[in-house]
Order: structure tokens, then sequence, then C-alpha cells
């Protein structure tokens, strides 16, 4: 039962982190290059300020499980969001 909630938060929160990272993109006109730019302000080619675009970067459920991984191809304008434990994982989009 208890494994149902972590794999329940670690869906949540990569929708969370992916629903940023497409806001991030929309304002700035690339994805980010790491999560970390979620949590600053960030400023596009016209000068405009937004952020940050999440207060803080979830927390794996658990028992301290493994970071949230995130691979962008800033390239391809795409990425992978990836959150494991008790055996799952959770890639978004």
């Amino acid at each position: 039962m208890l494994a149902r909630g972590r794999i329940a938060k670690a869906q949540a929160d990569s929708r969370a982190l992916a629903s940023a990272v497409a806001v991030y993109g929309a304002h700035v006109g690339t994805i980010p290059t790491a999560l970390t730019q979620l949590t600053t302000v960030a400023t596009n080619a016209q000068g405009n300020l937004a952020g940050p675009f999440m207060n803080s970067m979830p927390i794996p459920p658990g028992r301290g499980g493994p970071p949230t991984s995130y691979t962008p191809n800033v390239s391809a304008g795409t990425y992978s969001i990836t959150s494991s434990g008790d055996g799952t994982s959770v890639i978004s989009p």
C-alpha cells in the first residue's frame, strides 16, 4: 500500500516538472539544460523576466530515494524526466 503512494507521488512530481519545463520553454524559447533552472528567474530574448517556475525541486518519495533524472535534448526540444523507486520507474513525457 505504501509503495502505491510513493509511485503516485513520483508520478505527480514528474507531471509538475514536465509542466514547469513546458512553461519555461514557452517563455525562454528553449527547454532548460538542468532542472535547477526551474527554481530561478529566467530572462527571455525580449528581456522579459519570469519565474521561478517551481519553488523547489520535489523530494523523491520513500526513504530518500534516488533523485529525479532529467535528460534534455535542447537542440531537438525534447526531454525525459525519470523517477525510480520500489522497483518501478516513472518516465515523463
